[in-house]
């Protein structure tokens, strides 16, 4: 599998396999960075005489040019390996270390490995896409553990972009359930402190600036394509139709339906109505 001289990296293989209880792969080298992702069972790997013992959803980046020979633990391991050529990616932290993956981290995995079990259209180019947005995830990850444990990432970070990077994130994942453990665990702080920096930044809960972020959202999507209502709830994070249409009236006065209908002219439907 190649990949376009623009992108960061250029991916020359990638595979998802199921290996068996005797698994065990003999010394050899790679040209390239080979980033190796257990996902079950356990594997040791020796990489220049040094073991690294992968329990799932452990992960080892190794260099170019380095030895290294997997071999199975206890149960038969299902595994993802890439090798790449790096252009552009700093991964100068990620080499020499066992790579846990970060809960924000793991639905990006679970969507890689399905693309590889089941490819569509643009295959290629979802499954590079994926590996890059894994490998500077995991990269960010290990500065953020390496600074030390008793100073706050407040400390590095303003509460301006704190929040910044929190709603960046609901952004991103408005069809996911979002609540305020997962944000202070993604984050790497208490769930109050969290609460409260928020509030105290933009005069809003977690909650309502969620809410708010969906029900912008759900007003494009109304007005500009063809889903249906209940497709376009479960795109913002709504599993209940009727939960969605009771919040969205709540918010905007009307309901999704009317707002399409009237092209988001709220007071055209209120007059209508009269």
């Amino acid at each position: 599998m190649t990949s376009r001289s623009s992108s960061p990296i250029s991916l020359r293989d990638i595979v998802y396999n199921e290996a068996g209880k005797n698994y065990s792969v003999p010394p050899h080298i790679h040209q390239h960075y080979q980033w190796y992702c257990l996902l079950h069972g356990g594997v040791d790997t020796v990489i220049e005489n040094k073991t690294f013992s992968l329990n799932p959803e452990e992960s080892v980046l190794i260099p170019p040019g380095v030895l290294r020979s997997p071999r199975s633990r206890d149960k038969a391991p299902r595994y993802l390996h890439a090798v790449f050529e790096n252009h552009r990616l700093n991964l100068d932290n990620l080499p020499g270390k066992i790579l846990p993956f970060p809960q924000d981290l793991r639905p990006d995995l679970t969507a890689l490995v399905k693309e590889l079990i089941y490819p569509g259209t643009n295959t290629n180019e979802l499954v590079e896409v994926l590996l890059i947005r894994l490998l500077i995830g995991l990269e960010r990850s290990q500065r953020t553990n390496d600074k030390p444990n008793h100073i706050s990432t407040l400390n590095y970070l303003s509460q301006d972009e704190i929040v910044e990077q929190i709603e960046a994130y609901m952004q991103r994942n408005l069809h996911r359930n979002i609540n305020r453990s997962q944000l202070a665990d993604i984050f790497h702080h208490s769930p109050s402190h969290l609460a409260r920096v928020f509030k105290q930044t933009t005069g809003k809960t977690l909650t309502e600036r969620l809410i708010e972020i969906r029900i912008l959202r759900a007003k494009q999507l109304l007005l500009e394509s063809t889903l249906s209502v209940s497709e376009i709830s479960l795109q913002i994070g709504y599993t209940s139709f009727s939960h969605f249409s009771k919040i969205f009236r709540n918010k905007v006065g009307v309901s999704p339906g009317d707002y399409r209908r009237f092209q988001g002219n709220t007071w055209g439907i209120k007059l209508n109505s009269t």
